[in-house]
């Protein structure tokens, strides 16, 4: 009993700081330490599921969990609540263990091999299939994700938790749902000539997208029936809502469930203007889809109304947007009313929704930017003028800057004045692409051209989705090395390049600032209708947003000296078995012999490549360049991603911090070099990834990874590199030169040299 009781103690400690979890430290901290308990026997079965479940969550939300020790802690909290006949218990663990399995994961640095396809082959149960037996089963797949949540679905219903039993039927149907929206995305982008010749698209789903809408319809409507007896008025009405929005952008409007949840809430919470806005919205939002403007236009009016009445309308920007769908011929004013609603609100939203963990940008914040974007770009008889093109700039940085501070905080770094086209240089050319639901709009600025800038013709025939689905193909084909590459290589180098080509040459710089999918996708690998790729062409640069595209000093006279690091030997680490690096050394060790000398010992060969020895060199040296060889992961959250030193892993916000120190003290970094994997990858949301982090912390440029790189053809390409950069190339050009000489190597396999990408600073 005694035993029991201290493991039900802490798991109660350790529920009460996660119900508060603020992703500090100190809070991790305090959690970490009342799972450290001295237990004077065995304990309950019931009580060590508890304990078990508390750490399982612990490790799956803390900033140093690991995601192997959360999948072991939740399957074992699941197995023993089974085992005591506790169905509460065992619907909580499964739940958090499909939250687990559902998550994108880490990306992780590991150096060669192929990128995986991405995780989309995703089958429905078969009805005579016990979810809960499958548990355990592919673990870290969004197919056991689906699972674990159904289990969760049937647990939660028998122990009469009806708010689980409506969480979990939700995150089944928006993971249905983001499913069907991927494989259209697919099959839109397939090539005009073969979309009919096959049944699904290569990489395509298990199921087609209406077939997955279905089931995501089905699950959000079978989630409705248990909102009714959902205790608390907060969650029954949010829950509510959100079901009845999944369930109509499944294409279910007209379902009864739907019509009769709505009015569950007008009739049970009367003078609750949250629950009343989402009714209204709703109700909305089922007239909009069978076509009905004037009814929609009413609710959602009625919706504005009721949201504004509460002391943080935090969807008024949501509803604001559905009234510029019922109003055409208002849209815009509806559409930029909708992002001043936003813009009022944005600092307190968290950056992942508390229910479904999804982006709060993907979730609330794009499409409401999209639709002030769309407005601002939408020209009247006269077409647009240079103030209103400018104005619609503004409003795409202002997204730019939202979805960076979404992913990584702002944590009071000082302000950058963005740079404006007045400053750009003869040669220097900013490309902004803008990927809108029903096309793809350019702007553009070039030195010497004036203070404005330009908008090319819209582009009908591409949208999100489709740019999206090619960047896939592209980058799957690549890694894998066959020829897939080559066909939507060519299209988006049509779509993005070929309406400025005039403008390039082998003298200018074309600094690109991508749109959501577009920062995966390696630009110097596109190809014209002759086959040339375009790092033949220009120099290349990419930046998150204006803000942190600073040119970078010139060159010519300036220092450079070095600190490199390199993970020389394999670490086992909780989370995870890194390998060792078989070039990373030497390639260090060419980052500082470019310097001509070796102001330091390399971290990893002469000193232990620590978190402290990290810190001291770069306090001791006052280097230009920081160097790090070795693996990384990053999954678009800033409290979760990492580098691998030594014997430890050290956070994205330790190496922001320390990159952030240096420029305090005068002598910021103006080159971070990231050779692990993907490190300019993150998610949809995720501001380039470590690299982009980086740059964000102060630093001028960073040079980092956009798939699993390969050791030779990396060692030789920062040979060249460094080569070019010792002698006063600018960073721009340096990564062209090693890029044209590994280009003929290795007969254009963009696999071997084009996996790296200059991000920030391009002189």
């Amino acid at each position: 009993m005694a035993a029991s009781a201290i493991l039900t103690g802490a798991a109660a400690s350790v529920e009460s700081q996660l119900r508060r979890f603020d992703q500090s430290e100190a809070t991790e901290r305090r959690a970490l330490a009342a799972l450290n308990v001295n237990l004077p026997g065995e304990g309950a079965p019931t009580a060590l599921a508890a304990y078990c479940s508390a750490a399982g969550e612990l490790e799956r939300v803390g900033r140093s969990g690991a995601a192997t020790r959360a999948r072991t802690f939740l399957l074992a909290a699941f197995t023993l609540a089974e085992s005591a006949r506790d169905q509460g218990a065992a619907a909580r663990a499964a739940y958090r263990l499909g939250s687990l399995n559902a998550s994108s994961g880490p990306i992780v640095g590991t150096r060669g091999g192929t990128l995986p396809a991405a995780d989309t082959e995703i089958h429905p149960p078969a009805t005579s299939i016990d979810p809960c037996a499958e548990l355990g089963h592919d673990g870290g797949t969004s197919q056991a994700g689906v699972m674990a949540l159904g289990c969760a679905v049937r647990r939660a219903a028998a122990a009469g938790d009806s708010r689980l039993a409506s969480l979990a039927s939700l995150r089944i149907a928006r993971l249905w749902l983001a499913g069907a929206q991927r494989d259209g995305a697919i099959l839109a982008a397939a090539p005009p000539d073969s979309r009919g010749a096959a049944s699904r698209p290569e990489r395509g789903l298990g199921l087609d997208a209406s077939a997955l809408r279905a089931l995501s319809a089905r699950a959000a409507i079978a989630g409705l029936d248990f909102t009714a007896r959902v205790a608390t008025a907060d969650d029954r009405i949010e829950l509510s809502g959100r079901l009845a929005e999944t369930a109509i952008d499944a294409g279910q409007a007209g379902d009864p469930a739907v019509a009769e949840a709505i009015k569950g809430l007008r009739r049970a919470y009367p003078d609750d203007p949250g629950a009343q806005a989402y009714a209204a919205a709703v109700a909305g939002r089922i007239a909009l889809a069978v076509g009905d403007l004037a009814t929609a236009r009413r609710n959602f009016e009625r919706a504005i109304l009721f949201e504004s009445q509460r002391a943080r309308p935090m969807r008024l920007a949501d509803w604001y947007v559905l009234l510029a769908d019922a109003t055409p011929d208002h849209r815009g004013i509806y559409a930029l009313e909708a992002y001043h609603a936003l813009e009022s609100v944005r600092p307190y939203m968290p950056p992942r929704d508390p229910l479904t963990e999804e982006s709060s940008f993907q979730l609330h914040m794009r499409r409401v930017f999209e639709a002030a974007a769309d407005a601002a770009l939408s020209p009247g008889p006269g077409g647009l003028t240079p103030s209103q093109i400018a104005a619609a700039q503004s409003i795409v940085e202002d997204s730019r800057e939202a979805e960076i501070q979404s992913a990584f905080g702002s944590e009071c770094l000082p302000p950058i004045q963005p740079i404006r086209p007045n400053a750009l240089r003869a040669g220097e050319i900013v490309l902004y692409p803008v990927l809108l639901s029903d096309r793809v709009e350019l702007l553009y600025a070039a030195g010497g051209e004036g203070a404005d800038f330009h908008r090319l013709a819209p582009n009908r025939d591409f949208d999100r989705d489709t740019v999206s689905a090619l960047i896939d193909t592209l980058r799957a084909s690549a890694t894998r090395q066959d020829d897939g590459w080559r066909e939507p290589s060519r299209r988006l180098f049509d779509l993005l390049i070929a309406p400025i080509e005039a403008r390039l040459g082998p003298g200018t710089t074309l600094v690109i600032m991508p749109d959501g999918p577009l920062r995966a996708l390696p630009f110097a690998a596109l190809t014209d209708r002759d086959g040339r790729f375009l790092v033949e062409r220009t120099r290349l640069s990419v930046a998150p947003a204006l803000s942190y595209s600073q040119p970078g000093a010139d060159r010519a006279g300036r220092r450079m000296s070095v600190v490199a690091a390199a993970l020389e030997r394999e670490v086992d680490l909780p989370a995870g078995d890194f390998a060792k690096l078989g070039g990373a050394a030497d390639e260090a060790r060419a980052a500082q012999d470019a310097a001509g000398r070796r102001p330091t010992p390399l971290l990893g060969e002469d000193i232990d490549f620590t978190r402290a020895s990290l810190r001291a060199a770069l306090e001791h040296e006052r280097p230009s360049v920081l160097h790090l060889a070795t693996h990384a992961a990053f999954n678009g959250r800033s409290d979760r991603s990492y580098i691998v030193a030594g014997d430890e892993l050290i956070p994205l916000s330790d190496l922001r911090e320390m990159i952030a120190a240096t420029r305090r003290r005068g002598d910021p970094l103006d080159l971070v070099v990231l050779s692990a994997c993907e490190t300019a990858i993150g998610d949809d949301q995720a501001g380039m990834g470590l690299a982009g982090a980086a740059v964000q912390a102060g630093t001028s440029s960073a040079l980092a990874s956009l798939w699993p790189v390969n050791d030779t053809s990396t060692g030789e390409l920062m040979e060249a590199f460094y080569g070019a950069y010792r002698g006063g190339a600018t960073k721009a050009e340096a990564l062209r030169t090693a890029q044209l000489s590994l280009l003929g190597r290795y007969r254009g396999d963009p696999f071997y040299w084009a996996g790296f990408t200059l991000i920030g600073g391009w002189r």
